[in-house]
């Protein structure tokens, strides 16, 4: 039966009228891999009930689908008394709609869609230099990167509710503050980017709407997700400038070995205790100069509508999207404790 529906499947008509493009190329969204659709069990049960295929490519006489891809099994602490589980479970109630995000390699982000994103800015008078990512974690409080505060001329204004800084016509509505106070982590090491996370205060309390609100922080450490989304205002190829309209983009998992298996460790150390890797095992798909500090996260497994933060963007090693090659995050189940001291105290 199934090599039957399978030979009809491949027939020009039935392509013709049952095969819709949801992508170009092989992009394919979270949690899903371009496979020969013969390979793809989950695909072939759904065909006929199946109104839009998802499609991903056509080549030598083969098609391919955007298959699921079979998450691992995720296992939260339970922990409700925690604080940031009491705090996450508020976020809920302020978000009214949204959508599963649709996340490709280096795509404009949609409006609305990721209201924690935070853009850290060095404005001087007419003067503007974007200089990092970040996550709002609380009405007053953002998450970033340490290294991001060693520059010359350091963040003053975190911009929430952006999606284009360079057009008032986007559907956005970005709100400025400045820095009351920010703290890095104490044992932030500059030469190898260890500890590199920071907490930034805001001067005034966050009011949440449909374009503003926080992230969660995880009780997990990250491992068990085989993929993740990242967001950021940074270059979009190597050496390029900085992208003007929020970027997206789904990366893959490296395991801790996988990724200690692809560094060039004369140059680079990792541990894997409080750092972890991600990029693309089969196409060009990064972060890059100026995402520092932004997220790299998942859609929160347990509240609908709301974004789980894993990951802080720290650095990559050879430049950016080089396939098959990580770049390396703070991994924040490790600081929780710390973050809840200095934002809940």
């Amino acid at each position: 039966m199934i090599r039957l529906l399978l030979t009809l499947i491949l027939s020009a008509n039935i392509l013709q009228s049952w095969i819709f493009v949801e992508s170009s190329g092989d992009e394919c969204s979270i949690n899903t891999e371009c496979k020969l659709l013969r390979q793809c069990p989950e695909i072939i049960k759904k065909f006929r009930q199946l109104r839009n295929v998802p499609y991903c490519k056509v080549g030598e006489g083969s098609v391919y689908v955007c298959c699921p891809v079979p998450p691992r099994p995720y296992v939260p602490k339970k922990d409700d008394d925690q604080r940031i589980v009491r705090e996450c479970k508020s976020y809920q109630n302020s978000r009214k709609t949204c959508d599963k995000s649709l996340i490709v390699g280096g795509k404009n982000a949609d409006p609305k869609e990721f209201p924690f994103m935070a853009l850290l800015m060095y404005v001087n008078g007419a003067q503007r230099t974007i200089l990092c990512g970040g996550s709002l974690i609380s009405n007053r409080y953002v998450l970033t990167a340490a290294h991001c505060f060693y520059v010359p001329n350091e963040p003053n204004i975190v911009r929430l509710g952006e999606l284009d800084y360079n057009t008032s016509e986007d559907d956005a509505s970005p709100v400025d503050f400045s820095l009351d106070s920010y703290h890095i982590h104490e044992e932030y090491d500059d030469d190898t980017r260890f500890h590199d996370i920071a907490v930034v205060k805001l001067n005034a309390t966050v009011q949440y709407n449909d374009y503003i609100l926080p992230a969660c922080l995880p009780l997990v450490d990250g491992r068990s997700f085989p993929q993740f989304l990242a967001t950021g205002f940074g270059a979009v190829k190597n050496f390029g400038n900085s992208a003007s309209h929020l970027q997206k983009v789904k990366l893959d998992n490296f395991s801790d070995e996988l990724c200690q298996s692809k560094i060039d460790k004369a140059v680079v150390s990792i541990n894997t205790t409080i750092q972890m890797c991600a990029g693309s095992f089969y196409y060009e798909r990064d972060t890059c100069t100026g995402d520092s500090g932004g997220p790299l996260f998942v859609d929160h497994p347990d509240y609908n509508c709301l974004f789980l933060v894993l990951g802080v963007t720290s650095y990559g090693e050879g430049g950016c999207a080089n396939k098959g090659l990580p770049a390396f995050y703070t991994r924040i189940q490790v600081y929780v404790k710390w973050i809840e001291k200095i934002v809940w105290p």
